[in-house]
């Protein structure tokens, strides 16, 4: 059944004359012919690139390189300052004699 489909698809493009795209962008030319490098690619010279671009290619120092995502860290710092802020609210309270239960406040 597709060979029929076909040769009437194939029978009706030649009625209307219709032919396979042959220009650049069309991919007849892709499956006709593979790609191939006639020299391996040299190595690229770091020295020779200027320093903004040669700063990419270099090595990592494991020193200056994160291991942990900002926005962990900026979770953490703001449990801390909220942890603080609830001690410092304790002790002003617990000074007026109020007695202050986080807890309790939350529900």
């Amino acid at each position: 059944m597709r060979d029929l489909i076909a040769l009437l698809a194939h029978w009706l493009r030649v009625l209307l004359g219709h032919t396979p795209p042959s220009g650049r962008h069309s991919a007849a030319h892709l499956s006709t012919r593979t790609p191939s490098r006639s020299t391996p690619r040299r190595p690229l010279d770091v020295r020779s690139l200027p320093p903004h671009v040669a700063e990419r290619f270099r090595p990592l120092d494991a020193e200056q390189v994160a291991l942990v995502r900002p926005y962990l860290i900026a979770h953490e710092k703001e449990r801390e300052r909220r942890l603080q802020r609830e001690r410092r609210t304790a002790a002003v309270l617990a000074e007026l004699g109020i007695d202050y239960d986080v807890a309790a406040v939350a529900v």
